[in-house]
């Protein structure tokens, strides 16, 4: 999954990496209630994970948190006995992985955590790693470290990661004789950044959110073969769904601060059925409630459909959004072009005929019998010119004649209009298409 500050609504996150503006933010009504001074509560703090294509793990070394006082400037330090390595990618969409359980702190608002990661450039994470293939990480790593597909290992560094770690800013609560339960969703997708010359070290700049585990949901659901297979596909991208705040029309991954970026990711993946089958199906945990926009691709810039799908995420629900082959955009293209002055403003022309671009099937002749596919009436535009467009034809070849009578084509056998998917045929009919006089 992905996060941003844009979310206005309860449970509201900022990403951060370093100690930037704080966001506003709430938790439920029973939690709101400021705690009576001295009294205890508990906190339970878990890390999960959006997917990253090219990876078999991403283990992070986490050796403690950090609370700031939402009222003071005094902090709560939980520091781990034994760092805490958790593997990323083995705690993908609903699944957690517990890294604080019951630690008790003083009950009340808190301002931000700041997650202890030793993530440093030049040291040797996972060096004594047993098997990189494996789900397991190496627990006394002295640094966090990336495998990848290929089994090359790869120590992560957070710029300025040893002297802030992860600052996460959203109001905390930790209510009296009782327990604040929160996820840190990262989104490794958005958090890797290798610029040539850093081998083997990878710069890790982390997406990263937190929310309260009483304020989310779950959204899964199935993606068809044929969109995982349509021709626009990109080996290199892994096949993803994204989920956008509601009337957000889907559209690239960009900055992930900008208030139109995806708030969420989930890989889509075959999973092997009970009957033998394997479906291309996705998982995204821990989205805070509330109405959104998900879409597929499998190309990272074009979305199915293209103005996403509707999700409402309820609190403690699983909501199921498919994606089918009706889904997919209709195959279609454009026509567009030039009319010359000599065939618009001749002689032979009907004063009360619209002149126009007619478009008949292959191999037809044009006529005036034939009901055309589509037509475009011919106008004046800025530059003087005469110009026409025809939209959404679908991908086939046509052929194509101007009339400025409606039984009369210039030329008399038409042109031949071969429409792709997603761009715009240009075809012109000049002067030099009219028949010779008799």
């Amino acid at each position: 999954m992905t996060t941003l500050t844009k979310r206005s609504a309860a449970g509201l996150v900022c990403i951060i990496v370093s100690a930037l503006a704080a966001c506003d933010g709430n938790g439920n009504e029973s939690q709101l209630t400021p705690p009576s001074a001295g009294d205890i509560g508990y906190l339970n703090l878990s890390v999960s994970d959006a997917p990253i294509k090219d990876a078999t793990k991403v283990c992070i070394r986490f050796d403690g948190v950090e609370l700031k006082h939402a009222d003071s400037d005094e902090r709560e330090t939980i520091n781990f006995d034994q760092p805490e390595v958790v593997n990323l990618l083995a705690n993908q969409g609903a699944n957690s992985h517990p890294i604080v359980t019951g630690a008790e702190v003083p009950a009340g608002e808190y301002e931000w955590i700041r997650l202890k990661v030793q993530a440093e450039r030049g040291l040797g994470g996972g060096a004594d790693d047993g098997d990189p293939t494996s789900d397991l990480c190496d627990d006394e790593t002295e640094n966090s470290y990336l495998v990848r597909n290929s089994s090359e290992l790869y120590n992560l560094f957070v710029p300025s990661g040893s002297q802030r770690g992860l600052q996460l800013i959203k109001n905390i609560i930790i209510p009296a004789n009782r327990t604040g339960e929160y996820t840190a969703e990262w989104d490794l997708g958005k958090s890797f950044n290798g610029p040539p010359g850093l081998d083997p070290d990878v710069m890790m700049k982390p997406v990263v959110k937190l929310v309260a585990n009483n304020e989310v949901g779950t959204l899964v659901g199935q993606v068809a073969d044929e969109l995982v297979a349509v021709e626009s596909c990109d080996a290199e991208f892994a096949p993803s769904v994204y989920v956008f705040d509601d009337g957000i029309e889907p559209n690239p991954l960009d900055d992930p601060l900008a208030e139109d970026d995806a708030v969420a990711t989930g890989l889509v993946e075959q999973q092997m059925q009970e009957d033998g089958s394997m479906p291309w199906r996705y998982s995204i945990g821990f989205l805070l409630a509330g109405n959104y926009e998900v879409a597929f691709t499998c190309n990272g810039n074009d979305f199915v459909p293209l103005a996403g799908k509707p999700a409402e995420i309820i609190v403690g629900d699983v909501t199921a959004v498919n994606f089918s082959a009706e889904d997919l955009p209709p195959p279609v293209g454009s026509l567009s072009g030039e009319v010359a002055f000599e065939l618009v403003e001749a002689a032979s022309c009907d004063a009360e005929f619209d002149s126009a671009v007619y478009v008949f099937g292959e191999g037809v002749t044009p006529n005036a019998t034939d009901e055309p596919v589509a037509t475009g009436l011919v106008a004046m535009d800025t530059t003087e010119a005469y110009v026409y467009m025809i939209e959404n034809l679908l991908a086939d070849t046509y052929t194509a004649a101007f009339t400025c009578t409606g039984t009369d084509f210039v030329p008399v056998e038409g042109k031949e209009a071969v429409i792709a998917i997603g761009e715009d045929t240009p075809l012109n009919f000049d002067a030099g298409d009219a028949p010779e006089p008799e």
